[in-house]
This record gives structure tokens, C-alpha cells and sequence, in this order.
């Protein structure tokens, strides 16, 4: 009989049930075959042969949920502390990560963006919640994007934007006088959250002229404060950060509720303004190199309609939409949390909270212009340590879309005793540019890399010239092609709020330093060890 003839027979001789559970049974053993195959080639790549950590690993987390379980990541500063400034990890399903704090190797990567991209699964999950923004925009798109958005972070439109800063800083700053008065001189405050309250409020009138009302007495949000919140919440124990990783692919639908109508409203802005811009220039054509314009999205919208740019270049409404998030994110989670940052550097540093004071009080005003504010050496000394000592981003990830070599500075020797100054990277590979560990390098800042010390800016080391960042020997805002395109809008807006909050009070930890903590994640917060709630409670005064 044939073979045709002996199949047509078996199956003939099944009943449905058994027809459907014999393809089940087959789709799931292609699955765990497809899967074992994949954690078999995973684990067959070249970084194996690099030194680190072989124990403790998990095969779903790799040595992922080991390194996020530490405070102020001490897992992984422990493992260069034994393997040295490279070395790897495993990561999800078994995929190995490259680490290096290696300055060539560190250049490589960050200027290969066509090689080195963030990874698909992660980036999908990103996009799903916040659009295809500059920030998680890949190849083309990012290229075309980054081009037009380019000339609205320019220095002298951030120094046009430093106003919006200083007006904002100066309304947290009352609020903060009344409850001090109606405390009797002394009042307990979370920083931080008030901190969140102001930078969403500034991003809102500086990125697309809109008025978020956070700070509002009454303490009402508007709906797109609202969706907002909905999309983005804090994630203060490991099981809500489980439940993050979880929304990526299966998103709840208050999430995707709120989504909805944040898309509603940000279009909503982005129409009205595109209507303002063509009725202001009426018939006369929009030039690309003559656009004007205060909020970012307005430039953005004078440039992506300029008649000088090539119809190829021009951003969609969906993409120009897309910033909307992306700016929120951008200009207010971190700009926050490195504000608060300072604020607990200042409040267990005394000493240095009253030097800096003292140089903002030879400021004759209460709105000093961003060259004013860029001339005072200790506030640019406090602020370039905050965002060295205390990165907001712990790390950011790459995958190779490609085989590769990336070259190092210095050789190492790998796990069979060879001396080797190349790695080879295999496609899929990942790589891990740990922002953290390179800002607090005791081979580039010295011994005491782990303090608060803002006068080692006056002669910053010769070893920290070599890094590839954007800011120079800075790696917070990283380098390259994908550098953050808006390093002089957070330094900016950092310095406006503690130019108005260190004038304006003394302030100190409300609990014992040792009550404070920061969970090792994407984004470094402080916690309270009590409850790990995310807050940073102050007991502030104002100054006479």
C-alpha cells in the first residue's frame, strides 16, 4: 500500500477528538522542540567563553532576576569587581549579554546603531504603549525623525524653554512656603512626588503647550495627566514589575483605556496646532531653516511642513503624535527623579547644600536667563555629579543584528586563559551598555567613585575623556547616533528647579538614611524600606 493510501487510512480510522488532540500534541512538541533548539543555539554563542557569573542562573531569567533582586545595583558592580570591566551574562531564555565598561568597546556599539539596535521584544512591548516615538524608532524612521526633532532642542530654543522651567520651579516653590507656614515653619514633604508633579506640569507647557494643572490646589488631573498615569505606573515590588513585563504582551485594559485616550487627546493637539501654524503663515511658505516656535511640538510640526524639506523626510501625524509620550517620559520620570536625586545628595551633604546656596543667592533675580544659570561653576559641579553618582537609567540594551567584532581598549583573558583584545558578537546576541556602572567606574573616577563629591568636576579625570558620551565624561545621556537628543532640556530644567528650591529652603532626610533605599530596575528610585513605597520624604524650612 502507499504511503498516501496509509495515512488517508489513519486518519479515516480517527474520530475528530482524536484528530484534534494528535495536532495539538504535534503544534505543542514543535513548540518545546523549537524552543529547546533555540536555548541550544542561544547557548552556543562566542560570549560564552568570556568570564562571569556560571552559577545561580535560571533558565527563564538567566542571571536577570539575581541582579534585580540587589539595591543600587550591587549585584552587578560585584561582578566587575571579580571579573573585570568585561565580562557576560545570561539574560531571558538562556541569551548571553555582553557587559563592558571597555571606553573602545563602549564606542563601538553606541556608534554601530545600524549593528546594535534595542532589542525586537523589547521594543515591540515599548511601542505597543508609546508609540514609535524617537526614543524606540529604529533604522530610517529614526534617522528621519531625529533630523527634524534635532533643531528643537537646539541651545537657544532650551534657552527660550528655561522660562517655562524657572515659572514652574517658582509655583512648586510657593506651594512649599504655604505648607511651611501652615506648619508653623517645619513641614514633612515626599519630594519626589511633588517633584513629578512640577516636570509633568513644565514638559506639558514646554513640549507641547498644554496645561497638565498638576500642581493645581485642588490636585486634580486633567484626562491626559490621567490616561498618562494610566499607561505609566510605579513598579515598587518585583511582582508589579512582573505585571509591567506581562502588560507588554497581554496589556490590561485599563491600559488599554487609557491608551486610547491618550492617543485622542495628543492627536487632538497635534491637529489644532498644525491648523495654528498654517493660519499664521497663511500663503507665505514655511522654510526649514527659518521655523520658530516655543513648545517643541510646534517647531517639530514649522519643520516637518517647511517646503525645503523632501516629502521623503516628512514625519506622518502618527509619528509626530508619537513624541507626545515620548517627550512625557523623557522630560518628566527622569528629570524628576534626578532632581530628587540632588535633593538627598544636598540633604546628606549639608555642607554642600549651603555652599551651593550661597553661590545661587549672589543671583540678583528670581528669573535668571539659562546663560546666567550655566555660569555658576557649583550648581553646574552639583548637577553633573547627581547625574553621575545617581544615573536615573541604569542600563540601556542593544541586540546584534548582525555577526560582528567589537574591539577593546583593553585585553582580557577569557575563560580558557587566552588573551584577547576583540569579542565576537554572533547575531542575537545582546549587550548590555550599563550607563551605572560606567558613571561609577573607581578605574575612571578613583577610590571614592561611590561618593557625592562635586568638586572632582573643577579637573575632571583624564579617564573620563575617553568616554563616548554626548555630555562630556558623561555616559547618562549616552553617545552616538541614538544619544538622547534632549541632554541640554533635562540639564536645563534640573538646574532651574534647584536653583528655586536650594535659594528657597534648607532641607533634610525626614528618616534615618539607612530607612532609604533604591530597588536595582530600569529606572533608580529612592524607596522606603518600610513599605517600598517610592517617595523621598524631607522635612523642609524656609530660608530667612
Amino acid at each position: 500500500m502507499a504511503a498516501g493510501e496509509l495515512v488517508r487510512s489513519a486518519l479515516q480510522a480517527m474520530s475528530w477528538a482524536q484528530l484534534v488532540v494528535a495536532t495539538a500534541g504535534s503544534l505543542a512538541a514543535y513548540q518545546v522542540l523549537d524552543q529547546a533548539y533555540g536555548y541550544w543555539k542561544r547557548s552556543r554563542s562566542p560570549l560564552r567563553d568570556l568570564p562571569g557569573p556560571r552559577t545561580d542562573g535560571n533558565f527563564l531569567f538567566g542571571h536577570l532576576r539575581m541582579m534585580f533582586r540587589g539595591d543600587d545595583n550591587e549585584v552587578q558592580r560585584g561582578w566587575a569587581d571579580e571579573y573585570g570591566a568585561t565580562f557576560s551574562i545570561r539574560g531571558m531564555l538562556g541569551k548571553y549579554q555582553l557587559v563592558t565598561t571597555d571606553d573602545r568597546a563602549i564606542t563601538h556599539i553606541l556608534f554601530a546603531s545600524h549593528i546594535f539596535q534595542k532589542p525586537e521584544s523589547q521594543r515591540r512591548g515599548i511601542v505597543r504603549f508609546l508609540g514609535e516615538g524617537i526614543l524606540f524608532a529604529e533604522g530610517a524612521q529614526h534617522r528621519d525623525q531625529r533630523r527634524i526633532i534635532n533643531p528643537a532642542f537646539g541651545f537657544s530654543q532650551v534657552r527660550d524653554m528655561t522660562e517655562i522651567f524657572l515659572e514652574k520651579a517658582a509655583q512648586l516653590r510657593d506651594i512649599w512656603s504655604q505648607k511651611c507656614i501652615a506648619s508653623g515653619g517645619t513641614t514633612r514633604l515626599d519630594a519626589l512626588d511633588w517633584l513629578g508633579k512640577a516636570t509633568l506640569d513644565a514638559i506639558g507647557k514646554a513640549g507641547f503647550d498644554y496645561e497638565f494643572g498638576t500642581l493645581n490646589e485642588n490636585g486634580t488631573k486633567n484626562e491626559l495627566a490621567a490616561a498618562f498615569e494610566g499607561v505609566m505606573r510605579r513598579d515598587t515590588t518585583p511582582l508589579q514589575q512582573i505585571r509591567v513585563l506581562l502588560n507588554t504582551q497581554f496589556p490590561l485594559h485599563r491600559v488599554i483605556f487609557s491608551k486610547k485616550k491618550m492617543d485622542e487627546i495628543g492627536m487632538r493637539i497635534v491637529q489644532e496646532k498644525k491648523r495654528e501654524i498654517l493660519d499664521e503663515m497663511g500663503a507665505g511658505r514655511i522654510e526649514k531653516n527659518t521655523v520658530g516656535g516655543k513648545d517643541l511640538i510646534s517647531l517639530l510640526l514649522r519643520a516637518n511642513l517647511a517646503a525645503d524639506l523632501p516629502p521623503s523626510q516628512r514625519l506622518s501625524d502618527s509619528e509626530v503624535l508619537a513624541q507626545i509620550p515620548t517627550f512625557i517620559v523623557a522630560g518628566h520620570a527622569t528629570t524628576s527623579n534626578a532632581t530628587a536625586w540632588a535633593m538627598y545628595s544636598l540633604a546628606v551633604h549639608p555642607e554642600t547644600q549651603m555652599k551651593l546656596r550661597a553661590e545661587l543667592h549672589q543671583v540678583g533675580t528670581d528669573a535668571p536667563a539659562l546663560d546666567v544659570l550655566n555660569a555658576l561653576p557649583y550648581l553646574d559641579y552639583v548637577t553633573r555629579e547627581t547625574l553621575r553618582l545617581h544615573s536615573v537609567v541604569l542600563l540601556v540594551p542593544r541586540e546584534a543584528q548582525d555577526d560582528d567584532v567589537v574591539p577593546l581598549e583593553t585585553p582580557i583573558k577569557d575563560r580558557n586563559g587566552n588573551t584577547i583584545s576583540s569579542i565576537k558578537v554572533r547575531k542575537g546576541d545582546e549587550i548590555q551598555v550599563p550607563i551605572a556602572l560606567i558613571n561609577r567606574s573607581k578605574a575612571i573616577w578613583g577610590a571614592d567613585a561611590d561618593e557625592f563629591r562635586p568638586e572632582r568636576w573643577e579637573r575632571p579625570p583624564a579617564e573620563a575623556s575617553a568616554l563616548p558620551g554626548i555630555t562630556p565624561n558623561l555616559m547618562t545621556f549616552l553617545g552616538g547616533p541614538r544619544s538622547c537628543v534632549g541632554h541640554r532640556f533635562a540639564v536645563a530644567e534640573m538646574k532651574a528647579f534647584l536653583f528655586h528650591i536650594v535659594r528657597g529652603f534648607e532641607f533634610e532626610l525626614a528618616v534615618p538614611r539607612s530607612e532609604l533605599w533604591t530597588r536595582t530596575g530600569a529606572i533608580l528610585r529612592p524607596q522606603l524600606r518600610e513599605d517600598n513605597s517610592i517617595q523621598l520624604p524631607l522635612y523642609i524650612t524656609p530660608v530667612q
